[in-house]
């Protein structure tokens, strides 16, 4: 597969490289790269850097960052039903129901928050978007990374997910991460090798 050279996402055009791919759980995982490219902000990619890899994080990620919210007000709610002590001024019924209701809004805030999110690989760059009313970007040089590290949670590993970390020379810095990737194994491969291939080009330029 051919990748997608961005020149301010007005343009693509195809060029040769190793890979170029979109990786999703979604429904719309063989979806065309040029359509998934276009779903990311304009200007997000430099005129001439090319794009390896465009993902977003799994489904699965609104529950993972909600299920704490999720847990917490539905045990309040079983709570207040057993000692029979509802809200003041509500009924039973509604007590728990406003309870479960800010379980349930945390969940949809966290969809909405997913929406917009992605993760880019360019042959320059580690690029997090995110942000639902304007975007919100972070970026690292590939030569400024100094490790990174595949994990996962109990969760994420029963939806076949991973957590790629990124950690850079600057120590003020946090490190960039990608939450809930699927295919994780195959995406920090591909990532690992081209942070060796932008370090090897960076020091023949030396």
């Amino acid at each position: 597969m051919t990748p997608v050279i961005c020149e301010g996402y007005s343009k693509v055009r195809t060029r040769r490289a190793t890979l170029a791919a979109a990786t999703s759980d979604a429904p719309s995982q063989t979806s065309d790269l040029a359509a998934t490219l276009a779903a990311i902000p304009g200007g997000v990619v430099d005129g001439g850097e090319i794009v390896i890899l465009a993902i977003k994080p799994s489904m699965w990620r609104p529950l993972f960052e909600s299920a704490p919210w999720l847990i917490a007000w539905s045990a309040m709610a079983i709570l207040i039903t057993a000692l029979e002590r509802p809200l003041p001024g509500w009924s039973m019924t509604a007590s728990a129901q406003l309870l479960l209701l800010v379980g349930f809004v945390r969940l949809g805030v966290a969809v909405v928050r997913w929406i917009p999110a992605w993760y880019v690989l360019t042959n320059r760059r580690v690029i997090e978007i995110r942000g639902v009313r304007a975007p919100r970007i972070a970026s690292c040089m590939l030569i400024q990374v100094r490790n990174t590290y595949l994990n996962a949670t109990w969760a994420e590993k029963a939806a076949q997910l991973g957590t790629i970390t990124f950690v850079t020379e600057d120590p003020q810095k946090p490190a960039q991460i990608w939450h809930s990737i699927p295919k994780s194994v195959e995406v920090h491969a591909e990532v690992r090798r081209a942070i060796e291939n932008a370090i090897d080009q960076h020091n023949s330029s030396l």
